[in-house]
């Protein structure tokens, strides 16, 4: 595998962003059908999606740079070119979970908008999503995996992220099947997913996920703290914090059932 992107008319295409773009034009028919089907609002359902969109983006830039203080730097700040290079590259997945949780919380309270009718109809999208993205670190060579020279081991020969002429272990491939798994399974159970349920449980079973799966990753810029990667810590309280709000949510389902 070679660079970080490819020509399209003369003009250079970066994997990542496009394979983003892909799972995002793949959803919207999947979107549209959830939509229709639980008899929701286009209007309001557009409105999440951008303030979501928004905050998210923000969220996932600025943990980037918290976690890639070190290798920035300062001296520099003033040089545009710079600046602009740093905006256009890494994002936190984690940060734009935290994001989505401040949009969400926007739209209830600043809007008026009952979202959880739309986390219930629609959440699997967003995996699907994310999953295209890793398809584009896959292609591109960041959050490459560990030394493996095993099966499906990916070799890089020109890129200017992983290691190149060794075999790594394909960690994006791994993450990005189970994020189709996970978002499969959000949008065929999606009518019995009452209330929060799809939300904390996303969140729970990806946090572990990829809790595990940061073991299997050798790239540098995760950040460190007890040898636990900064996703591996996030990940832990994210889990932590879903669990105990399944708990809430089963206990209000039981007192309800049993009124």
């Amino acid at each position: 595998m070679s660079s970080l992107g490819f020509y399209l008319s003369g003009r250079f295409v970066p994997y990542y962003g496009f394979m983003i773009a892909l799972g995002l034009l793949l959803n919207i028919p999947l979107a549209y059908i959830q939509i229709r089907r639980f008899r929701l609002s286009i209007d309001n359902f557009m409105i999440i999606c951008g303030i979501s969109g928004l905050f998210g983006i923000l969220g996932a830039k600025m943990l980037y740079l918290l976690v890639s203080v070190g290798d920035l730097d300062f001296s520099r700040i003033k040089d545009i070119s710079y600046i602009g290079a740093i905006m256009r590259g890494g994002f936190v997945f984690f940060g734009g979970i935290i994001g989505l949780f401040f949009a969400l919380l926007f739209c209830k309270r600043r809007l008026g908008i009952t979202v959880q009718p739309y986390l219930q109809a629609c959440l699997g999208c967003v995996p699907i999503a994310h999953g295209f993205g890793r398809i584009g670190c896959l292609l591109a060579g960041c959050c490459y995996g560990i030394p493996y020279g095993g099966r499906f081991s990916v070799v890089y020969t020109n890129s200017g992220l992983a290691p190149c002429g060794i075999g790594l272990f394909p960690v994006q491939l791994v993450e990005a099947l189970l994020e189709w798994i996970i978002g499969g399974c959000l949008l065929a159970f999606s009518p019995k997913l009452k209330g929060n349920l799809s939300l904390f449980l996303y969140l729970l079973v990806y946090s572990l996920v990829r809790f595990c799966l940061e073991f299997f990753r050798y790239d540098e810029r995760r950040g460190e703290l007890g040898g636990l990667s900064t996703s591996q810590l996030l990940g832990l309280l994210i889990a932590t914090f879903s669990v105990c709000q399944l708990f809430k949510e089963f206990q209000d389902f039981y007192k309800a059932k049993h009124r």
